[in-house]
């Protein structure tokens, strides 16, 4: 049987974001291994290997910081682990899981093994400087030549990738959103709200992420903090994950800065949640497209986000949101009331739920096997 390999930083990214690859890689026939770093699983982890009877391989990919001693581990477990397989595919995901898997690979290719390579947002960026984002470009550079496909998720990356080495360049919309999921029919939004806690009276700012220093929630905490008014709330549905601490340094600033600040923490109703505030924030110091912002606007609320990477491609400014400095309070500040003021307007909810559309599970799944059959052939 024809094997492929799909190699992640981590066993949630691929249990949250690559069922398309899964499905559609098993439906060519091939038997899937993954390489990823286990200690950092999804809730229905488990369930999903054991579902697809995935071979899963324990790979100590480093999380957020390069630590070399975790590099050299990475490297020499994935080398062993390619030499004994003789994968025919070989997909990577994240930055330093890929660089990795492509440095591996590269005397494979030459007996036919092909290298696709997902960025989730390339870690350099309109809005990043300094040597640590010329340095990834350099290396993003220079793998290129070593991959058969590179499948980008926003407009920005898709540019930027066009200009490497590799031949094959392409742009999905992201993981793809069950835009379904997000239309609710006969919501009761007053119950739901006092369910969560919230009051009539409650203006509700909502983020959906994890807590890292990346998700950047405390400049919303400091911008709301500067509108004086003691309605609004901001809600983050969430975890720690790869920094644990970041809630308390959060619940610290927001008590400091006299905002109201409520931890939904890690949550399976998110559509429900949405439809019971009224604005959304995504306040990221880099995003490929982020998913979280997509949801929001398929329950019909406008969104509050950083000017970065693939949230340019659906937020647009006093339509579907307003766009601001990541790095100034003062600027969210002013962005999170006009947000407020066009989530009063009644032709909001429908234009960010058309927003939302082409961003459709259904739409990510056939370019996703479209991008297959052209870099694999029907093998």
């Amino acid at each position: 049987m024809k094997k492929a390999l799909i190699v992640a930083n981590s066993s949630g990214l691929i249990t949250l974001f690559l069922k398309n690859d899964v499905e559609l890689l098993k439906k060519k026939g091939y038997q899937i291994d993954c390489a990823c770093n286990t200690n950092y699983p999804d809730s229905n982890t488990d369930e999903f290997f054991l579902k697809y009877h995935i071979n899963v391989v324990h790979v100590d990919f480093p999380i957020r910081k390069l630590n070399l001693k975790m590099l050299k581990s990475s490297y020499d477990s994935f080398k062993q682990l390619i030499k004994n397989r003789r994968y025919e595919v070989i997909h990577c995901h994240s930055t330093i899981a890929a660089v990795l898997a492509r440095q591996c690979a590269k005397k494979y290719r030459k007996k036919g093994l092909k290298v696709l390579y997902t960025s989730h947002g390339f870690p350099f960026y309109k809005g990043a400087s300094g040597k640590k984002a010329f340095f990834y470009k350099c290396i993003e550079h220079y793998y290129s030549r070593y991959t058969d496909g590179i499948i980008t998720i926003c407009e920005e990356d898709y540019n930027s990738a066009k200009k490497m080495h590799c031949k094959k360049v392409y742009k999905i919309n992201g993981m793809g959103v069950d835009l379904d999921r997000f239309q609710i029919l006969n919501f009761d939004r007053e119950s739901y709200r006092a369910k969560l806690g919230f009051k009539n009276t409650d203006k509700v700012i909502l983020s959906v992420g994890e807590l890292n220093t990346n998700k950047n929630h405390q400049v919303v905490i400091r911008a709301i903090s500067m509108l004086k008014d003691s309605n609004i709330v901001y809600a983050i549905c969430g975890r720690e994950v790869t920094e644990i601490g970041k809630k308390r340094e959060l619940k610290k600033l927001a008590e400091k800065s006299g905002v109201k600040l409520v931890f939904l923490g890690f949550r399976s109703d998110i559509p429900e949640i949405c439809h019971s505030v009224e604005i959304g924030a995504l306040p990221s110091y880099k995003e490929g497209l982020g998913l979280s912002g997509i949801e929001m606007l398929a329950a019909g609320i406008p969104v509050v986000a950083s000017d970065r990477q693939g949230i340019r491609d659906y937020i647009k400014e006093n339509v579907t949101g307003f766009l601001c400095n990541p790095e100034s309070a003062q600027d969210f500040s002013t962005g999170i009331k006009k947000t407020f003021e066009l989530s009063e307007n009644i032709l909001t909810k429908e234009v960010c739920i058309s927003a939302a559309k082409k961003f459709s599970a259904l739409n990510a799944r056939n370019k996703m096997d479209h991008i297959y059959k052209a870099v694999l052939g029907d093998r």
